[in-house]
């Protein structure tokens, strides 16, 4: 009987340690199963995350974008000349990388650099509207590579912000919208590269803000050099990047309003440019007069539907360009052809329209259409004598934008351009163009 007791009690207790060390075993599975699944959960919400984060909503991004050109152009071979000559022409316009980094919730630090022409240093260049025609050399401040931007910005509500640096003048609309997919012509606006800078830059401070869909600038940067006014494209020749460094002794004062996005597409805005010019010449002594230079543009894009329309009005004063013309002619080392006369008014003008067929055509890729017409006259009016109407150009194109993929745009346009003067005949143009941009 004692023999049986013990044996039970040792079956009792070895069944309990069994059960015991069961128990464990399935304990320790069930956790590694729950710990396996939460790892499952974990990297399947790591994934979503990279894959819905955009480059914006980082610390840093990188831009760049560029275009290339072929163009076969009728050209006269001086302003003399009205029997115009069949040329060709291929160019890589431009490669522009712009680089914006957040180093906290409100300041930004943006650098935009563009290469021009694919290369740098020194450049020849053919000017069929000097008196007679002639070869330039020009050793440009940094050869063909320009920056754009280079500023700092601090922007600690939406109502209000400041940016320092070099920074962007908003008077055109290529300021705005000078990528490839942000106009529908083959080239960027030649009317408004005839009165101001394209892409216009200056060292300077802006202050700026929204209020609801109202948008607000205010900036004083360096001003305009009257030294390189010309006949051709009015003040814009004044744009102070000849040389190193930038003659400040005359500031000068932009003002814009605007509702609604014109990068988007979807906005207006007006804007009012100011400044005395003749301070910044270099040879002081030439004029004694200010220079003053007034500018008011007006710019709007609209989206509807698959159309999307875009344009711009561009309306300038210049106070004593009589004086600036007769001093520019007497400066040694400025060619006098090039400032026979200076306009005391000039204007520029155009608008496009594309419209989006693809959906009509149950197409993947996108094929846009479009109609361009621009208008530009340097020589609106002069102080002295008749205004010449050699510049007073306007300009009709048709063409098409065609995007293989998301981030590249192929483009063909064909364009006729007449001129006021009588004795000009019309001169017709056929342009080649490819660009991309992306964002990282």
């Amino acid at each position: 009987m004692k023999k049986l007791i013990t044996a039970s009690l040792a079956l009792a207790t070895a069944t309990v340690s069994w059960a015991s060390d069961t128990d464990l075993e399935q304990q320790l599975k069930d956790q590694q199963q729950q710990l396996n699944k939460l790892t499952e959960e974990i990297r399947a919400l790591r994934g979503n995350t990279a894959s819905i984060q955009e480059p914006s909503a980082r610390n840093w991004q990188f831009v760049s974008y560029g275009s290339m050109l072929y163009k076969r152009f009728e050209r006269f071979d001086n302003v003399q000349d009205t029997d115009p000559t069949q040329r060709a022409k291929a160019d890589i316009e431009r490669i522009v990388t712009e680089f914006k980094y957040r180093p906290s919730q409100h300041w930004t630090i943006e650098v935009e650099i563009e290469y021009e022409h694919g290369g740098t240093g020194s450049t020849m260049e053919y000017d069929g509207f000097e008196e007679f025609g002639e070869f330039e050399t020009e050793t440009e401040a940094g050869g063909e590579v320009v920056i754009e931007k280079a500023q700092f910005e601090y922007e600690p509500s939406d109502s209000f912000g400041i940016k320092f640096g070099r920074i962007h003048i908003p008077l055109g609309l290529g300021t705005v919208k000078h990528a490839p997919f942000s106009y529908f012509t083959a080239e960027r606006h030649w009317s408004e590269a005839m009165l101001i800078p394209q892409v216009w830059h200056e060292t300077g401070i802006n202050f700026n803000g929204s209020l609801g869909d109202f948008h607000y600038q205010a900036l004083l940067t360096t001003g305009l050099n009257s030294e390189y006014f010309r006949t051709t494209d009015w003040v814009a020749g004044g744009h102070q990047t000849r040389f190193e460094s930038v003659n400040a002794d005359s500031l000068a004062t932009t003002l814009e309003l605007s509702y609604g996005s014109l990068r988007k597409d979807h906005g207006i805005a007006l804007a009012w440019y100011q400044g005395d010019t003749s301070d910044n010449r270099h040879k002081e002594d030439k004029i004694s007069e200010s220079g003053n230079v007034s500018i008011i543009s007006v710019k709007g894009a609209a989206t509807l539907g698959d159309l999307v329309v875009r344009g711009e009005y561009i309306s300038g004063s210049l106070d004593d360009s009589a004086a600036i013309a007769n001093a520019n002619k007497n400066t040694a080392g400025l060619d006098a052809g090039s400032f026979t006369q200076v306009g005391s008014e000039a204007e520029a003008m155009f608008i496009e329209a594309g419209y989006n067929i693809s959906p009509l055509l149950g197409l993947q890729q996108k094929i846009q259409p479009f109609i361009a017409w621009e208008h530009a006259n340097p020589l609106k009016d002069v102080e002295s004598g008749s205004a010449s109407k050699r510049y007073d150009q306007t300009e009709t194109s048709i063409g098409v934008n065609y995007y293989p993929v998301e981030k590249i745009v192929l483009k063909s346009q064909i364009s006729n351009m007449t001129t006021e003067q009588s004795d000009i005949p019309d001169t017709t143009n056929f342009s080649l163009s490819a660009g991309y941009l992306f964002a990282l």
